[in-house]
């Protein structure tokens, strides 16, 4: 067993934890000093001056227990996982999930987690998705995703196959800078597809 795995089994046993999170009337259990090892967020909240650093019991409202099952996880075993889908029969995160984790790690400040989050996102890329994608690329400071899925909307016949999208409505609304930033690329004649 290598460090990741050992402590995963410490985050599956109750033993000894000293924080216990609620989420949507679910309670996950975990280590002060684990979290403070790999968040600046929670390493201010426990050494600083917050009310956190003294609370056993803290309630989250604007995450779903999912993401932070899945943020836990990646706190202590490095590795970005979720739980098992039936519907899916698969153990991989949809890209619904990746970008509620991208915004949690966001949040607390996870940056390996981030970019996890961001190469899975881009690997996920098509003319449905990219506009969304870019959207939490901009939200939540993924630059080089951010570039990635810019190009692809110039990228041959891409943009004309875009516009016609829910999506790129979406980004229109939520984010204008972005459009102008799309409108600012000149073509590219590669096609993805």
């Amino acid at each position: 067993m290598n460090i990741g795995d050992h402590l995963g089994s410490l985050l599956e046993c109750p033993d000894g934890s000293d924080v216990s999170f609620v989420v949507g009337g679910e309670t996950f259990r975990a280590h002060w000093a684990v979290l403070a090892a790999r968040s600046l967020v929670f390493r201010v909240e426990i050494f600083g001056s917050l009310a956190e650093a003294t609370m056993q019991c803290i309630t989250l409202h604007e995450i779903e227990p999912s993401t932070l099952k899945a943020i836990l996880r990646f706190m202590y075993t490095d590795r970005l996982s979720v739980d098992f889908d039936p519907e899916s029969f698969s153990f991989s995160p949809t890209a619904q999930q990746l970008r509620h984790i991208l915004a949690a790690a966001d949040r607390y400040d996870i940056g390996r987690l981030k970019l996890m989050c961001a190469q899975k996102l881009w690997d996920m890329v098509s003319v449905e998705t990219v506009t969304t994608t870019l959207g939490y690329a901009d939200m939540y400071g993924c630059p080089e995703l951010k570039n990635r899925c810019l190009d692809f909307c110039m990228a041959g016949k891409n943009f004309t196959r875009i516009v016609v999208t829910e999506g790129y409505l979406w980004l229109m609304q939520r984010f204008p800078s972005v459009i102008d930033e799309i409108k600012a690329r000149p073509v590219e004649k590669i096609i993805y597809v």
